[in-house]
């Protein structure tokens, strides 16, 4: 009688337990569209500044109009913004559940508990930029930096890098980024893409594969840095600086991924070292 029971709370349990799986596979799909949803809306408010900075420069009477669109975009950005978060609570929340019936059934799951090695952003010259022992390196991947609050970005903005914002058109147009990647390559330096509160990595390979095919894979698989395969993105225009006896510092260059989604896709998970910003409380 006990073994029928204990079985009959087994199956119940994995019932729970498909059933989180499903829900949490929902949210997902919702946080995927209401994350287009704001790419779209990054887009839009940029390409107004843009129209609005124009119209300045031209000294046109009509920037009263271009500055209400710009706002009119920024307002939609805003409402976006927050559609993202409350779906990323509810991504969370769901996780959370599906953790919880997982660890009672003493499983163990991928992803469930929050992902990476946490790091103060105090730590991050040492840790990321420095990498002081080697840990990033000898993972033989890029690093992927999660940080909800932000302060990530402003530490790496104004270090030394070449810094990509993803959800901004302007940045993510071919010749922009081809020379920010060569750039990086050729002074031995950090080439950061913020992805920000978007899921948008399959937007950022697809780019970066306009430049040259694969090109996504061999930055990750390091095989852009091996036997000049750097000089295939080189073009005659680029200047003495990357063309001639150019002496390239290859080696000092990183790839940094940055994105403020708690849960990003098990994609990044899995090809980049993750690092999570840790805030202590005040």
């Amino acid at each position: 009688m006990k073994e029928q029971r204990r079985e009959e709370d087994k199956q119940m349990h994995e019932l729970k337990i498909n059933q989180c799986e499903a829900d949490v596979e929902a949210v997902r799909r919702e946080s995927y569209a209401r994350q287009q949803e704001l790419n779209s809306a990054y887009c839009e408010w940029n390409k107004r500044i843009a129209e609005h900075d124009a119209q300045v420069a031209v000294g046109s009477t009509r920037t009263h109009l271009s500055l209400q669109a710009v706002q009119l975009a920024e307002h939609d950005l805003e409402m976006a913004r927050m559609r993202v978060e409350q779906v990323q609570e509810k991504l969370a929340q769901a996780s959370m559940k599906l953790h919880n019936f997982k660890k009672d059934q003493q499983l163990n799951t991928v992803g469930a508990e929050l992902p990476g090695v946490k790091v103060a952003v105090k730590e991050l010259d040492d840790v990321l930029l420095r990498d002081v022992g080697n840990r990033i390196a000898n993972s033989d991947k890029w690093p992927l930096v999660i940080d909800p609050s932000g302060q990530a970005a402003t530490f790496l903005r104004y270090r030394d890098t070449n810094y990509i914002t993803a959800c901004n058109p302007a940045c993510m147009e071919v010749p922009a980024l081809r020379m920010a990647l060569l750039g990086a390559l050729r002074f031995g330096k950090p080439l950061v893409v913020d992805m920000m509160e978007v899921d948008m990595f399959h937007v950022v390979r697809m780019r970066f594969d306009e430049i040259r095919n694969e090109l996504m894979n061999q930055i990750l698989n390091k095989q852009i840095m091996e036997n000049e395969r750097y000089l295939s993105i080189v073009e005659k225009t680029d200047g003495e600086e990357y063309t001639g006896n150019a002496c390239w510092r290859c080696e000092q260059f990183k790839f940094v991924l940055l994105t403020k989604l708690r849960y990003p896709p098990e994609e990044l998970l899995h090809h980049f070292y993750v690092l999570r910003i840790h805030v202590p409380p005040t």
